[in-house]
C-alpha cells in the first residue's frame, strides 16, 4: 500500500505537487489550531533564562530547540505551533462574518437594483479608497482590544469584495428566465435569493473566501505586531515578530521563523485558492 502511495505521489506533475504540499501544510496547521499545544514539542509557556537566545539546533535540558529560543528561553518551534490557533481561528471567524454580511447585502442589492445598488457601490468605493489598516488601528486603539473586536475589525476590512462580487453575480442571475418564472409563481424574495441565486454564486464566493483568509491572517498579524491584536496569553506570530525586532541583529531566528510561518501559510492558502478557482471555472474545466 505504501508503495502504491509513493508511485501516485511521484506521478504528480510539478503544479499538482505544489498544490498537494500546500494543502497538506494547511491541514497540518488547521490540526495544530484545533488541538492547541498538543503538537508542540515543548511547553510554549515554559521559560528558562539559562537557555535564552540560543540558536537553532541548541540542545538544552528539555531537548533540542530546532528553531532556537527567544529572549526568555521559550522554544520557538513550540511558540509557532501554538500561534497557529489565534492566526487561523480569528481569521476564519472574520472571513466567515465578512462573507455572511457581504453576500447577503450584495445579493439583496443586486436583486433590488436601482438606488440600493448604487448606494452599495458608493459605500464600497469609499472604503476601498481609505487605508483600512489605519482605520483598524484607530478603532482598536480607541476601544479596549478583545477577540470580538479584532474579529469585527478584520471582517470590516474583508466584506467589500464579497458584497461587490455577490452584487455583480446576482444581477446576472436574476435576468434568467427561470427567476421570472419563480416570481410569477409568487416566490418570495428570500426564497429566490437562497434557493436560486445563492447556489449559482456560491463557487465564486468560496474562491474569494480562500483569498480573503490570507488577507485576514496578514491583518491579524499586523494588529498583533503593533500591540493591538487578540489579548490572549497564547503566543501570536505578529507578537513574536514584535518581540524579536529588538534582537534582529544578534538573534535573527526570532523574526525569521514567525515571518516565514506567516508567509508559508498565506502562500499555501493562495495556491489552494488558485486551484479551487481553476476547478470551479467552466473555462478551465474543459481543458
Amino acid at each position: 500500500m505504501m508503495a502504491a502511495v509513493m508511485r501516485r505521489f511521484t506521478s504528480l506533475s510539478a503544479s499538482q505537487l505544489i498544490v498537494a504540499l500546500a494543502a497538506a501544510g494547511l491541514l497540518l496547521l488547521a490540526f495544530a489550531a484545533l488541538t492547541g499545544d498538543m503538537l508542540a514539542p515543548m511547553d510554549p509557556a515554559r521559560q528558562s533564562l539559562r537557555a535564552r537566545l540560543m540558536p537553532p539546533g541548541f540542545e538544552g535540558p528539555r531537548g533540542v530547540h530546532w528553531l532556537g529560543t527567544d529572549s526568555v528561553g521559550r522554544d520557538i518551534l513550540s511558540l509557532i505551533v501554538a500561534g497557529a490557533r489565534p492566526a487561523i481561528l480569528v481569521s476564519g471567524l472574520s472571513v466567515g462574518l465578512a462573507a455572511l454580511f457581504g453576500v447577503m447585502l450584495g445579493m439583496f442589492a443586486g436583486y433590488r437594483g436601482g438606488r440600493m445598488g448604487g448606494f452599495l457601490l458608493y459605500v464600497t468605493n469609499i472604503q476601498l479608497a481609505f487605508p483600512f489598516f489605519l482605520l483598524a488601528v484607530t478603532i482598536v486603539g480607541i476601544m479596549r482590544p478583545s477577540v470580538a473586536l479584532v474579529v469585527f475589525v478584520i471582517a470590516l476590512g474583508c466584506w467589500v469584495p464579497f458584497a461587490r462580487i455577490s452584487y455583480a453575480e446576482t444581477m446576472q442571475v436574476v435576468e434568467q428566465e427561470y427567476i421570472e418564472a419563480v416570481r410569477v409563481m409568487r416566490g418570495t424574495t428570500v426564497r429566490i435569493l437562497l434557493r436560486h441565486v445563492l447556489p449559482n454564486i456560491l463557487p465564486n464566493i468560496l474562491v474569494l473566501a480562500t483569498f480573503a483568509l490570507g488577507t485576514a491572517i496578514v491583518m491579524e498579524s499586523g494588529l498583533s505586531f503593533v500591540g493591538l491584536g487578540v489579548p490572549t496569553k497564547a503566543p501570536t506570530w505578529g507578537r513574536m515578530l514584535a518581540e524579536g525586532r529588538d534582537y534582529i541583529s544578534t538573534a535573527w531566528w526570532l523574526t525569521l521563523y514567525p515571518g516565514l510561518a506567516i508567509f508559508l501559510l498565506v502562500l499555501s492558502i493562495n495556491i489552494c485558492g488558485e486551484r479551487l478557482r481553476d476547478i470551479t471555472d467552466p473555462k478551465q474545466a474543459g481543458r
